[in-house]
């Protein structure tokens, strides 16, 4: 496989779409992309399309795909946020991966390579407009870096070395761009508002010290500081949320450690708290956890962070309990009639009534003010409202027969 990636000077005059082709080998192919605005006009709504959690093995009707073209063109996406798990490299559960570096690298880009390029894939998102990415565990592998009891290859040291090397050349192939560097955190500044992209994965460690990289903390404060300065906007962009509880050894160890379990955690929130101090709430964006939902974090009757969630577009296979679900809706139809809409997925959680508890104590309280159940894309849109910003995010159910799309209006920032 031969990959490149290109830096393309653009003329700011060109309107917001553009024609880049590529020739290689005596092909050529081209591409007509949006634009990404340099400052969000008035009087018009610019978009961010949110999306986590794919796999491509159930998109098996290419309704991810479908969803999208069926949102109007006058509202899709100037920008697109994919926000962890854009592949699941340790999928088929159980299968027996080979411990070797090259062919799970080849193994990786098959995964890769159908999720970029094909309709049953991601391709017809990531061909519309600009795209950053976050990863989350299964760019690696199932609560990476630590060992799963599921992933064979996580029980020996030598061994997930060896599957973080290929799944990190995969990674920086398809969705590292410049001139970021894998782990790196990502700023995409559309003035007056900013996008941290923070990757909690490639460089977290394995005694729960740090989620990020070694500067990644100092970066994140010099951000805050900047946006301070500048009196701007932030948006964070993370693959877990922000809103979790810390999970007991057990748990953390056989499924999932949360960022609470991490030690640089209460850094990361109190600097956040400093960037909602300077008088604009903080928009947190996330996936991972398999439901949607939209909380408001209030102090003082105040609010200082909004969090939307939007997981998953395509749910992935757990075997076992989804068996036993799809089995209880199908009893729940035979006996009482009732249809099951989405009798494999979860139903979203109230999340603590305190965010952060355990660092700012019974300050900050959580409210929701949407729940979404179901595979589903969702759309941030904002709007310059006089000195501040108008928000309102959209979901959209991808469903053979969707029902209409959600719009959650989050008011002025």
């Amino acid at each position: 496989m031969l990959t490149g990636v290109f830096e393309i000077s653009i003329d700011e005059d060109s309107g917001p779409f553009n024609r880049v082709s590529l020739t290689a080998f005596g092909e050529t192919v081209a591409l007509r992309v949006k634009q990404a605005p340099r400052e969000i006009p008035k009087d018009t709504w610019f978009r961010v399309l949110l999306c986590s959690c794919f796999h491509q093995a159930e998109n098996r009707q290419a309704l991810v795909s479908q969803t999208f073209l069926n949102i109007p063109a006058s509202e899709r996406q100037d920008l697109s946020v994919f926000m962890g798990d854009q592949v699941y490299l340790d999928l088929p559960t159980l299968n027996n991966y080979p411990d070797n570096e090259a062919e799970l690298a080849d193994r990786f880009e098959r995964y890769y390579r159908t999720n970029w390029t094909s309709y049953l894939g991601l391709d017809t998102i990531l061909k519309t407009a600009p795209s950053v990415f976050c990863p989350d565990d299964h760019e690696y592998w199932n609560n990476f870096p630590h060992r799963s009891p599921i992933i064979q290859n996580s029980w020996k040291q030598e061994s997930r070395e060896r599957w973080k090397s290929a799944a990190d050349q995969l990674y920086d192939a398809f969705q590292c761009g410049v001139p970021a560097e894998r782990g790196d955190n990502i700023e995409i500044d559309i003035d007056p508002i900013s996008i941290l992209v923070l990757d909690q994965r490639t460089h977290r460690q394995e005694d729960r010290s740090a989620t990020l990289a070694p500067e990644g903390l100092q970066r994140l404060n010099e951000w805050v500081d900047r946006l301070i300065a500048e009196k701007k906007f932030g948006a964070v962009v993370t693959g877990q949320s922000l809103l979790d509880k810390p999970v007991g050894e057990f748990k953390g160890a056989v499924a999932d450690w949360m960022l609470p379990n991490y030690r640089d955690y209460e850094s990361i929130v109190k600097a956040l708290e400093r960037l909602s101090d300077a008088g604009r709430p903080v928009l947190l964006l996330t996936g991972d956890v398999h439901w949607g939902r939209v909380t408001e974090v209030k102090r003082a009757g105040r609010t200082k962070f909004i969090e939307i969630i939007c997981s998953p577009s395509s749910l992935v296979t757990t075997i076992g309990n989804d068996q036993l679900k799809s089995i209880g809706a199908g009893f729940r139809k035979f006996f009482k009639g009732e249809e099951t809409r989405w009798p494999r997925h979860s139903s979203a959680p109230d999340p603590e009534p305190y965010f952060a508890q355990s660092v700012f104590g019974k300050r900050y309280q959580t409210k929701v003010i949407y729940k979404h159940q179901g595979d589903q894309l969702s759309m941030l849109a904002l709007r310059r409202a006089a000195n501040t910003l108008e928000a309102k995010v959209t979901y959209y159910e991808v469903h053979k027969r969707p029902k209409d799309p959600e719009k959650v209006s989050l008011g002025l920032l």
